[in-house]
């Protein structure tokens, strides 16, 4: 690798070195001036790598000094426009095209333009000062070329040309005038930065990450700068690294992660970000809660990575994984993080004037199967490390306990293989055949021709066999996957109490049989009262909503028929609302809603379903706006499976794209490597 080639890697690999030393720079930087977000990141960034390129592109590679020719031949070129007389035009256009003299001078505009965009945008400068800017570091890299390297080498190695500079701020100026298409990258938030915001989670993570990189680089930067030193000096500078190194560690996490805080109210990530943790009443925290707080936190991280620095890799392994849950409890739970629940604190805006008002919690929204997900995977890669951790200090009773892992794998699958096979039977029996019903049935089937198909490929070697069955396999371990998360999540979020002080119950319509409510709809609406019950009793008045309209073989409104069985189990009619129009879940909560709005009421809301289909309903209220809790009422076991699939597929085909997209990826992946292994 030479050349254009060899300078862009170079560019990127140092931009990539830079950017952990400039993170809390830029953080500062950014958050004082209120351009924050991931998109402007992405371009701050690209800004640094674009400086070490126009670096490597117009000083490297250096030459070796024996290698320089010192003859006068290498003269600077003063005379502006020179260039043109050096274009041979007797090929016409197309000679113009291959011509090196013009097609030099279009490099060296194109080279400057990202300069003019980045500046402008970045800096908000004047247009005639970013064209300054690009003169100045033109002018720069002229002259250090002159120089040769401001007298390093006794002569220079590259050639000062006033064409150069020409072509270098005419390309500012163009990329001046393209700055506003910057504005079109995604994820660019500008915001007064003296005016107080609502805690997010990007924005808690990262005030996270400066903590943590504050550590590591005082951590790391010590013990080197102590190398050094010993080195120069004559010393054993090996003696001792490991000591140094860990007392660093420690010195900076005690200093940064607890002095620092419990004396000036935030971690130094946390000032940059204009956070600051409180108790929930807006007091400042003691110091024992700033010690439970680090311990939990960034602290946490250090105290399970310290033994890898001393040599012991067990733990390690866990400091990620204790570093990855805390980063999915704020995305995914509640931006107070771990660290916030063990210690009892609250984040609040540092900016905010009403301390008391401001430490009112702000949960992150649970409601998407990205956050299944994430959540799930946490825990697992949590478990993976506490098991790889184990293996480390114990193989023998890591492998027992992989083994027993193992085995318990295959055992649960088996388990689930036959448990889908018997309650598809009985819920077709009961239900019907429809497909609906019997899509457990089909699942399994579906798994089981693909390993069939796997074995008569691999058995008669034929790889068209082999191909599309791991091709296949590998797009239901996917498929599983997500639906492991969406239903592990999706129960232990129908079982989280209802949270008091909501406008309205609302009570999702199933279908009712003449006047008669089955016992799967008879759940969601006892639930309801129940949630109901608990807020009378605490004196508050909601309404209670049964939503559902009537289907082609009803002979009533689900909303009415569920409206006359509440009354009958006791709650009051002054506070009973039906709403008999909707047909989907959807419709449920947009006219439920809608209802509310009418009668001048809140739609801060608690719905109430079955299990199995809370979670798509609070997929949906999401995506509709809503500030609802769903809370889930038990379901038959035999009836489970095959609703939870139907909910799965539900939620799949809201992002048909998105999913579709990655099943592609994943069959295009999966079947180009079976191809590759087997050809």
């Amino acid at each position: 690798m030479e050349g254009f080639s060899a300078s862009a890697v170079l560019a990127v690999l140092l931009g990539v070195v830079a950017l952990p030393l400039l993170f809390i720079p830029y953080i500062a930087w950014s958050f004082r001036r209120g351009t924050t977000g991931p998109g402007h990141a992405l371009l701050s960034a690209a800004a640094i790598v674009y400086l070490m390129a126009l670096w490597t592109y117009t000083i490297l590679p250096l030459p070796a000094v024996e290698d320089l020719i010192c003859d006068g031949t290498l003269r600077a070129q003063f005379v502006p426009f020179r260039f043109l007389g050096d274009i041979d035009a007797s090929g016409g256009p197309v000679g113009l095209l291959h011509d090196p003299a013009l097609r030099q001078v279009v490099l060296n505009v194109a080279l400057f333009v990202p300069l003019g965009m980045l500046v402008r945008h970045l800096f908000r400068w004047r247009p005639a000062w970013c064209v300054a800017t690009g003169l100045g570091a033109s002018l720069l890299i002229e002259l250090t070329q002159l120089t040769g390297n401001w007298f390093v080498y006794p002569c220079a190695y590259r050639l000062f040309d006033t064409d150069d500079l020409i072509a270098n701020t005419l390309g500012t100026a163009i990329g001046v005038a393209l700055a506003p298409l910057a504005r079109l990258v995604p994820g660019q938030h500008e915001r007064p930065a003296d005016q107080p915001q609502p805690v997010r989670p990007l924005r808690r993570l990262t005030g996270m990450a400066v903590d943590l990189v504050s550590v590591l680089l005082v951590g790391v930067g010590v013990p080197l700068s102590v190398r050094f030193a010993l080195y120069f000096t004559g010393r054993d500078y090996e003696a001792h690294t490991v000591l140094i190194q860990v007392v660093a560690t420690i010195t900076a996490a005690v200093v940064l992660l607890l002095a620092v805080p419990a004396s000036t109210g935030a971690t130094l990530g946390q000032h940059l970000v204009y956070l600051r943790p409180v108790r929930p009443d807006g007091r400042r925290p003691g110091w024992h809660q700033w010690l439970v707080r680090c311990l939990t936190g960034a602290g946490g991280y250090v105290l399970l990575t310290l033994p890898e620095d001393a040599g012991v890799t067990a733990f390690g392994q866990l400091g990620f994984a204790w570093a990855a849950l805390s980063a999915v409890v704020v995305l995914f739970i509640n931006t107070r993080g771990i660290s916030g629940y063990a210690s009892g604190l609250v984040v609040v805006d540092s900016r905010e004037p009403d301390v008391a008002a401001g430490s009112a919690e702000r949960g992150a929204d649970p409601r998407s199967l990205s956050s299944a997900v994430f959540v799930v995977g946490a825990l697992v890669y949590l478990g993976i490390s506490v098991l790889l951790t184990i293996s480390a200090l114990s193989p023998v009773v890591g492998a027992g306990l992989a083994g027993a892992v193992a085995v318990g794998l295959v055992v649960a699958n088996l388990v689930l293989v036959g448990y889908l096979l018997y309650t598809g039977l009985v819920v077709v029996h009961r239900e019907g055949r429809g497909l609906g019903n019997l899509l457990s049935l089909l699942a399994v089937a579906g798994v089981l021709a693909l390993i069939a198909l796997l074995v008569t490929g691999l058995l008669l070697d034929l790889t068209w066999l082999i191909v599309p069955a791991v091709a296949g396999l590998a797009l239901t371990a996917h498929i599983a996957l997500l639906l492991g998360a969406f239903v592990i999540y999706g129960l232990a979020y129908a079982r989280v109490p209802a949270q008091p002080g909501r406008d309205a119950i609302v009570v999702l319509g199933s279908r009712v049989y003449g006047h008669r409510v089955p016992p799967l709809l008879a759940a969601r609406i006892d639930k309801g009262l129940e949630v109901l019950d608990a807020e009378t009793a605490q004196g508050r008045r909601p309404l209670l909503v049964l939503s559902g309209g009537q289907g082609p073989d009803e002979v009533a409104p689900e909303g009415e028929v569920m409206g006359q069985y509440a009354v009958r189990a006791g709650a009051d009619d002054e506070l009973v609302r039906v709403e008999g129009r909707s047909r989907t879940t959807q419709e449920n909560l947009t006219f439920s809603r809608d209802l509310l709005v009418a009668e001048g009421r809140g739609t801060s809301l608690v719905v109430t379903t079955n299990d199995y289909h809370a979670f798509r309903a609070a997929i949906i209220a999401r995506e509709l706006g809503l500030d609802a809790q769903v809370v889930g009422a038990p379901t038959a076991r035999y009836y489970f499976p095959s609703a939870v699939l139907r909910e799965f597929v539900g939620v799949l085909a809201r992002t048909p794209v998105l999913h579709g997209t990655l099943a592609v990826l994943v069959v295009a992946v999966s079947g180009t490597l079976a191809w590759l292994v087997t050809r």
